[in-house]
């Protein structure tokens, strides 16, 4: 059987066995040097509904409970699942944060969804080899027998979606989006004729007070978020963003990602017009920067919300990077210092308000 196979391997390879009075679930760990454990439960579920959501949420929480109080730095789970109505079984794993692995016991297939990482300290070729000889097939006919599907249904075996699986992890679908539609509005800005030019276009959609409120143009508030006034301007802004971003959107999801990044720079707009307002300034201020520092506030809050640990982003590179960035608006007399504050603050506030902190942690994350 699978589970007699999986427990051969495990006691073979340096991992403990967790007692467990709970029939038909076993658990094993491995901790290393850092106080790193990996934990792999084993829940052998034929029918798919021996456990009720609640009861296998309890569970899991109960054996990650276990390792934070016995003072593990740094926690990592797998959930592999073994039954044969892999249907029934999935419901399990939609809205978890861990990681939760279905093996299909009548087709002996793995199965991993796209919200799933795709391999666990080497253990996703372990069971690869353990199906085979379950099927008496070799090894090099595995990838047509794994299935890569979305938590809305099963999308059948594709060898390609395992590499867009690994693209979307590593760029973000809205991040990339509003990289790509800010170096859309350059190019068409300053080398296209048909809207005019650059300097026709700065009159109509950068930001001013004047405009805005005398004039009532609040769509500048808008527009000026993607217009730059040149390369070097809107190369640094993406650059934070490609890489601050991706992080965002994959810690708190593209909504939320995506609201976040425009509710900033719509503030960062009203910081702006209000600051030069007070002081009777007549300026136009153009760029992403207010959204981008309200990405970089956002993510400053969420690290320090889960203790300045999270993927593999240094807490501390983040936070001189922002006060450099932050000091380098206050010195410099070109650049709209009321909207760089303003996004930053913006950006930490409402991750406080809209980031909820799992209870435990996802994949690879300190507890």
């Amino acid at each position: 059987m699978i589970e007699e196979r999986l427990l051969h391997y495990f006691i073979n390879n340096n991992f403990r066995r967790i007692g467990s009075n709970i029939e038909d679930i076993y658990f094993y760990y491995m901790i290393n040097d850092n106080r790193e454990a990996y934990i792999i439960s084993v829940f052998n579920m034929p029918k798919g509904v021996e456990y009720s959501t609640a009861q296998y949420e309890y569970i899991i929480k109960q054996i990650k409970d276990s390792f934070i109080n016995n003072g593990t730095s740094t926690l990592h789970l797998l959930s592999l699942i073994v039954t044969g109505v892999p249907e029934i079984a999935k419901s399990l794993c939609l809205e978890s944060i861990d990681n939760h692995w279905i093996i299909d016991a009548n087709r002996n297939k793995l199965i991993i969804y796209e919200t799933q990482e795709a391999d666990f300290i080497g253990l996703r070729k372990v069971i690869d080899n353990i199906l085979c000889e379950e099927n008496d097939i070799s090894p090099l006919e595995v990838d047509s027998r794994f299935d890569y599907e979305s938590n809305i249904g099963n999308q059948g075996t594709n060898p390609l979606k395992r590499d867009k699986r690994n693209l979307g992890q590593q760029f973000g679908i809205i991040n990339s989006m509003l990289i790509i539609t800010n170096l859309i509005a350059f190019i068409i800005l300053h080398y296209s004729n048909f809207l005019g030019g650059t300097e026709e276009m700065m009159g109509k959609g950068a930001l001013s007070w004047i405009y805005v409120i005398e004039l009532k143009e609040y769509h500048r508030i808008f527009t000026s978020m993607f217009m730059h006034d040149g390369w070097r301007h809107l190369i640094n802004n993406m650059l934070v963003l490609l890489f601050i971003g991706d992080n965002l959107e994959r810690e708190i999801g593209k909504i939320r990602y995506l609201i976040i990044y425009i509710l900033c720079g719509v503030i960062a707009g009203i910081a702006s017009i209000s600051y030069n307002m007070i002081k009777l300034q007549n300026v136009h201020s153009i760029g992403a920067s207010g959204a981008v520092l309200g990405v970089v506030g956002a993510m400053i809050a969420i690290l320090i919300m889960n203790k300045g640990k999270l993927e593999n982003l240094s807490g501390q590179r983040l936070v001189l990077f922002a006060a450099f960035s932050l000091y380098g608006g206050v010195s410099n007399a070109g650049i709209d210092q009321a909207a760089h504050v303003g996004g930053f603050i913006a950006g930490l506030i409402l991750a406080f308000i809209i980031y909820r902190k799992p209870r435990g942690k996802r994949r690879g994350k300190s507890i």
